[in-house]
């Protein structure tokens, strides 16, 4: 039988409404069916090109024809197919996988299949792969692509017939040719330069093999890593850091990176930024002979005071993307120009990326570029993956990038940046968009607050023996600020101030005042009952200790809770209430429904000189806790007036902002603003001392995540106050002091 047609037959009734909804293993099935059918062998033997036709009607012209049904298509077709058409041709069915499709199609026009791989035979895959997206793209851009004008059929049975023949500088002479065309067509339609960047992402697993493979690729590319990882490569791999040398130096290759680890940004201090770029920086040099100009990072957050940093320190662009899940403000679109705080700006790629290793990304692929045609002044489109995780299907795109830009050109990021230098579109977030960063569940929250502990010592080190640049360098205080005078109360409030000074007499082992702060403690909880500055008379805080569970879900036809609505606060007793000089010393029992749940140590006693109490806690747990660490936790509670709605700023890099959030991180301090009054109220300030995450449980109630266990009591200090001029350089000189 002389057969002259290859058709494959697909889920839609014309391109226009090609499936790209199909999920991961229907979508590898339908690219598998289209690109063996552009085999070489399968072209010579017919003399035509692939053609398709929808599997949801009767063939009614196949007659010397192979017929390829995808495994997903096989239902649909089956369901109404005559079996006289089948009679009269070839069929490939039920079959999954690009080599299983073609060894069936081969044995279909009586040829072996290779014993060994043939030259250009992944090139003819590719060719039927950027035909496809070529034909989507064109029908999303609301155009239609004609190559047949154009002589691409002739080529490609030319290409095909000259490759079976062992001619391979013909056969590479028409393949260019037939790619020349797809290129030509697709400049008709949509004349838009499309960027295309390869981002590889490296970890300490995947510094072998796997690395060395993907410095192989036809286009260039982008390694991410962090400062420990390229470490980690000249360790354990010297080979693949000479290519990557040798692929820098030929401008194939970009580096992204910066910092030498991954600690959340909104955890850091500013000098812990400067000092881990500066080690990563230096990490870089040593290891590859050159430093990163594009920042980038898998893990670590972001931070507004970035673009600042970043342009003092050179670099040319970022990365506005995360690649271990965390969400960024949408940037609404491609190619940005990053503002940060105090004026910073630098060039970004904000679009999120494509995933690699998806056969989903490239059924959608068309998609995906028109819909950045559509809204974007630069048109970027980024795939990311780890060596050796990209699917067949980002082969095959690469492969078509490094023939002709059907669709789009691969560079590296220096010279996406160069090239479209100034098209950047402005974009600027509030600093409480940013993602907060949230506690690892396998790492228990005492070992975090200790790393916070030890950043400050750190950070106080490193400011002391830091050189000054440009006669600027970010400032870490050394002490507390200095004693000042006591605010005089006058008229009304005075008469107030002397009125709770004298109750003192009533109780005075349950109070504490050094003539800037006055608290008293509750004997029945041990807790915090008022905090008071002589100034205003009212009471500021109230603080007790809590152990925070949550519910489980009501069942299914319940009415919904939520989180927050489905938390259970255990209660505070105290035992005992002792007074030892000047600290207020409380011990007791956390209760719950069920009984006592944990034991708990307070101590409380005033700063000398400042309007602040300290609290040293410990919290002892009857049984270890389980759940997610924001729903089940130990919690230093403090609550103010229900009736008042204050604004809370919390610290991000010792900056205060406003934050509506009611999870977040504070690793150094947070503010409660009264609300507007006729008279003028100093802010109420809890310095956290490296507590990370605090959750609000109501309008007017704040849980401080304390670290907890069920083994030894952990020691954790909060310090209370009000009226602090600067409570960054507070928090920071108590977290030395007490670590």
């Amino acid at each position: 039988m002389n057969l002259d047609r290859i058709i494959v037959f697909l889920p839609c009734h014309s391109l226009g409404d090609f499936p790209t909804w199909l999920d991961e293993h229907e979508a590898d099935d339908l690219l598998a069916a289209w690109t063996a059918a552009w085999h070489p062998r399968l072209i010579a033997a017919t003399g035509h090109p692939p053609e398709w036709a929808s599997a949801d009607f009767t063939p009614t012209d196949v007659t010397n024809a192979i017929g390829i049904v995808p495994a997903t298509v096989e239902e649909r077709f089956a369901s109404h197919v005559d079996a006289t058409v089948l009679d009269g041709s070839r069929w490939v069915r039920c079959l999954s996988g690009r080599d299983a499709i073609v060894a069936a199609a081969l044995a279909a026009v009586g040829e072996d299949t290779p014993a060994a791989p043939e030259p250009f035979v992944d090139d003819f895959h590719a060719l039927g792969f950027a035909w496809l997206l070529a034909d989507l793209l064109a029908r999303r851009m609301r155009s239609e692509m004609d190559v047949a004008s154009s002589g691409f059929n002739q080529a490609v049975v030319e290409a095909a017939q000259a490759v079976v023949a062992g001619d391979a500088e013909v056969g590479r002479t028409r393949l260019a040719e037939c790619f020349a065309a797809l290129e030509a067509v697709r400049s008709h339609y949509y004349p838009v330069d499309v960027w295309l960047l390869d981002t590889v992402l490296l970890a300490p697993t995947t510094l072998g093999r796997e690395l060395e493979r993907e410095l192989d690729s036809p286009v260039p590319l982008g390694l991410v890593a962090s400062g420990s990882v390229i470490e980690a490569l000249a360790t354990t791999n010297q080979d693949a850091v000479a290519r990557i040398r040798a692929l820098q130096g030929q401008g194939s290759l970009s580096f992204v990176g910066g910092r030498y680890g991954s600690r959340p940004l909104d955890l850091c201090t500013p000098n812990e930024i400067e000092s881990d770029l500066e080690r990563g920086r230096e990490t870089w040099e040593r290891h590859l002979g050159t430093v990163p100009r594009v920042f980038g990072q898998i893990a670590g957050g972001m931070t507004p005071i970035l673009p600042q940093v970043l342009g003092a320190r050179g670099f040319i662009g970022c990365l506005w993307t995360l690649f271990d899940g965390t969400s960024l403000p949408d940037a609404a679109g491609s190619r940005i120009v990053w503002e940060g705080t105090h004026g910073g700006t630098i060039d970004a790629i904000a679009r999120p990326p494509l995933d690699a290793r998806r056969a989903q990304t490239f059924i959608t692929l068309a998609d995906q570029i028109g819909t950045s045609m559509d809204h974007d002044h630069t048109v970027v489109i980024q795939f990311a993956h780890y060596p050796g995780t990209a699917c067949c299907w980002f082969d095959d795109f690469r492969r078509i990038a490094s023939w002709a830009k059907v669709c789009g050109e691969f560079v590296t990021l220096e010279e996406l940046f160069r090239r479209t230098a100034g098209t950047g579109q402005p974009v600027s977030c509030a600093a409480d968009a940013y993602p907060v960063t949230l506690p690892v569940e396998d790492r228990p929250i005492r070992a975090q607050v200790t790393a916070e502990m030890q950043a400050a010592v750190t950070a106080v080190a490193a400011e002391e023996a830091a050189p000054e640049e440009n006669g600027k360098r970010l400032q870490v205080p050394q002490a507390a600020p200095a004693k000042r005078t006591p605010p005089q109360p006058n008229g009304w409030v005075a008469m107030l101030w002397a009125r709770c000074v004298g109750s003192r007499s009533a109780n005075p082992d349950f109070v504490l005042d050094n003539g800037l702060i006055r608290v008293k403690v509750q004997p029945t909880s041990g807790g915090l009952v008022s905090l008071r500055l002589p100034a205003d008379g009212g009471n500021r805080l109230s603080q007790r200790l809590a152990l925070r569970t949550t519910r489980p879900p009501p069942a299914v036809g319940r009415p919904w809770e939520s989180i927050d609505e489905r938390a259970v606060h255990s209660g505070m007793v105290a035992d005992v209430v002792d007074r030892v000089g000047a600290v207020i010393e409380s011990r007791g029992r956390l209760t719950g429904e069920q009984g006592d749940v944990g034991t708990f140590v307070q101590r409380v006693s005033l700063a000398d000189g400042l309007p602040l109490a300290i609290l040293e806690i410990e919290v002892r747990l009857a049984a270890p806790l389980s759940g997610p660490p924001l729903e089940s936790y130990a919690a230093c509670r403090f609550a103010w007036h229900e009736n008042e709605m204050p604004g809370i700023l919390r610290s991000l890099n010792l900056e205060p902002i406003p934050t509506e959030r009611w999870r977040f991180t504070a690793p150094h301090f947070i503010e409660i603003h009264p609300a507007t009054t006729r008279v003028e109220r100093p802010a109420t300030q809890i310095l956290t001392l490296g507590i990370p995450w605090h959750v609000r449980s109501g309008d007017h109630m704040l849980d401080t995540v304390l670290p907890a266990d069920a083994t030894d009591p952990v020691v954790t200090r909060i310090a209370v106050g009000a009226g602090l001029d600067r409570p960054r350089d507070v928090a920071i000189d108590l977290m030395t002091r007490f670590m």
